[in-house]
């Protein structure tokens, strides 16, 4: 009728144990991505004072209703046109 009470006391904090584990691990996971995410949007993409060269793009729906996006590139706003 007892069984091994011992036991089945430390199987279960054992796995109490484990649980916290996965769950800390997870966390310290999901806290390293958010400050990677952070340091990603507050670092510029591109330094322009450096290269001097500024690109207007502008991205829009397809007027044929097919899904696809197109790509338009200002001319105006290009180093060559500047002169």
């Amino acid at each position: 009728m007892g069984g091994n009470q011992k036991t089945d006391k430390t199987a279960a904090e054992q796995a109490k144990r484990e649980k916290a584990d996965r769950l800390a691990k997870a966390l310290r996971d999901n806290l390293h991505r958010r400050k990677a995410q952070a340091r990603a949007r507050k670092s510029p993409a591109i330094e322009t004072a450096e290269t001097g060269i500024t690109v207007d793009i502008k991205i829009a729906n397809s007027s044929k209703g097919d899904g696809q996006m197109t790509q338009s590139r200002n001319p105006d706003l290009t180093p060559e046109s500047k002169g």
